[in-house]
């Protein structure tokens, strides 16, 4: 019996064995398994946590993005709400047109100004029923309703464009008013700077036609005495016609005439004046046949006052030079030039304006007439000095190509 059983034994024992064994690699296999699974776990619990960590930063970063949206919405808002106050309350008109100049925005201030409504219409239509252009508005343009509006225009990079209308109708009219009142104030002042100059004259003229009255009178004195009193009276003349010639804007420039001929003019105009001073001047004409077309008598007239100036600016020993020329292709130039003490650099503008002189006994209307006349003539007026080394008075004028 007992061998029996130890025969069993030892046929299962190596079963035993094999089943411990296997028992051993399995629990060995559960163990690494297991941890793999910890591990697999560990792993998927460190992502999930850094995924909550990444969409706690992203839903963070949303938050702000959208925080920042709603603000610069906001602001937009704000501005464009601003913008709207501002372009209702603008004294100004603006208008904005698309690519097909339909208007698409238009303030009060336009529709007041054009008397129509604006939006989603056609500009080009709204000019034909608003506007009525005259031939006085120069940089404006009139409406129908009387109002004169500059107009300006910026293009939106392709899209459109913003039209800008400005009511100008109170500054035309203030405009006006003041150049009326100058022109009555200039007026003013040369009715009195003339009264002023035709006195003296005038009562020295007739001083000496009281003379000329006395019967016992010698005829020498009586000739003399009638010399003055022409010598006056063509003072006169001279100061009148002078006004006349500032007062005047536009001189019909009927004359065409050389520059020898213009030279031959001045000299026959300034002889007897020359005469009375002793001055001899020195005459350059390097364009005798360069042809201008002007006003002959004003022209000169213009030129003798230069001369006058000269002469009565030149030193003790008196020096005058006078030279017809040309410094730039298709102008002539007439240059008076004295050896006189000059101006100073403060007054050089100052004494081309209306009564401003240097002179005690001066008008002040000398150079405003020769500025008149040269800009009557499409030409200008230039003054140059220097203290101490005289002075340059020129006219520049252009040349003319019609035959003299």
């Amino acid at each position: 019996m007992q061998t029996a059983q130890n025969q069993t034994l030892e046929r299962e024992l190596p079963l035993l064995q094999e089943l411990g064994q296997s028992d051993s690699e399995r629990q060995e296999s559960l163990i690494a398994a297991f941890k793999a699974f910890s591990q697999t776990s560990e792993q998927l619990s460190r992502s999930y946590k850094m995924l909550e960590k990444r969409v706690a930063s992203l839903t963070a970063e949303l938050d702000q993005v959208s925080a920042e949206r709603e603000e610069e919405s906001r602001e937009k808002r704000q501005i464009a709400y601003q913008m709207q106050a501002l372009l209702d309350f603008l004294p100004g008109g603006v208008i904005v047109l698309d690519s097909r100049g339909i208007v698409t925005q238009a303030n009060p201030a336009s529709e007041y100004l054009l008397q129509t409504k604006l939006e989603g219409r056609v500009w080009r239509k709204i000019i034909g029923e608003c506007f009525a252009p005259r031939n006085d508005d120069g940089l404006e343009v009139s409406t129908k309703s009387g109002k004169r509006i500059s107009v300006a225009t910026s293009s939106l990079d392709g899209n459109g464009q913003i039209i800008l209308l400005t009511d100008q109708t109170e500054t035309r009219e203030l405009q006006h008013k003041l150049s009326r009142h100058e022109k009555l104030s200039a007026m003013g002042k040369m009715v009195s700077a003339l009264a002023h100059q035709i006195r003296t004259p005038l009562s020295a003229a007739l001083l000496y036609a009281g003379h000329i009255c006395n019967e016992s009178l010698e005829e020498q004195k009586r000739q003399q005495f009638s010399q003055k009193i022409l010598s006056r009276l063509q003072h006169m003349e001279k100061q009148v016609r002078d006004m006349m010639l500032f007062v005047k804007s536009e001189l019909p420039l009927n004359d065409v005439i050389t520059s020898l001929q213009l030279e031959k003019g001045l000299k026959e105009a300034i002889e007897a004046s020359l005469g009375t001073h002793g001055v001899q001047v020195a005459w350059i004409n390097a364009v005798p046949e360069a042809r201008i077309k002007c006003h002959r008598e004003a022209l000169i007239s213009a030129l003798v006052n230069l001369v006058d100036n000269a002469l009565q600016a030149a030193g003790q020993t008196p020096e005058i030079s006078i030279a017809l020329t040309s410094l730039s292709p298709g102008s002539i130039s007439v240059m008076v030039e004295d050896n006189g003490v000059g101006i100073p650099e403060e007054m050089i503008q100052e004494v081309q304006e209306m009564f401003v002189t240097t002179k005690k006994q001066g008008t002040g209307i000398g150079l405003a007439v020769v500025q008149a006349v040269a800009r009557a003539h499409g030409g200008r007026f230039e003054l140059n000095s220097q203290l101490g080394d005289g002075t340059v008075a020129s006219i520049h004028l252009p040349q003319s190509n019609i035959a003299a």
